[in-house]
């Protein structure tokens, strides 16, 4: 057998995410890969917004319903926000998503919305 190139060893898988802003910042890396079309033209942002969010709908909807509730009404405050242009930023950071409104009638658990 011949000596080719030694190749590093496996590096260890990493953790999951720490925060919802690290999370956003892997799965975008690797929806980028992904939807990449390989032809110098980059991916289809509106192909890759839309796959999100159809994902992010079947996902929302095996959470508990206060954990959904809590969360819909987050991610429809900052859509909305876009949609008026009044988005402080568009990278998607927690800082970019206002918390939901005290007018909504939140139901959650008496341990709180992550329990």
């Amino acid at each position: 057998m011949g000596r080719g190139r030694r190749t590093q060893p496996p590096r260890p898988p990493v953790g999951p995410p720490a925060t919802a802003g690290e999370g956003a910042a892997r799965v975008r890396e690797l929806v980028v890969k992904l939807f990449a079309r390989k032809d110098g033209e980059g991916v289809d942002w509106s192909l890759i917004a839309e796959s999100l969010f159809k994902a992010a709908f079947d996902v929302l909807d095996r959470l508990p319903e206060d954990q959904k509730q809590v969360i819909a009404r987050r991610v429809h405050a900052g859509s909305y926000d876009r949609i008026a242009g009044n988005a402080s930023s568009k990278t998607g950071s927690p800082e970019a998503v206002p918390a939901p409104s005290n007018a909504f009638d939140l139901k959650s658990s008496p341990d709180g919305p992550s329990k």
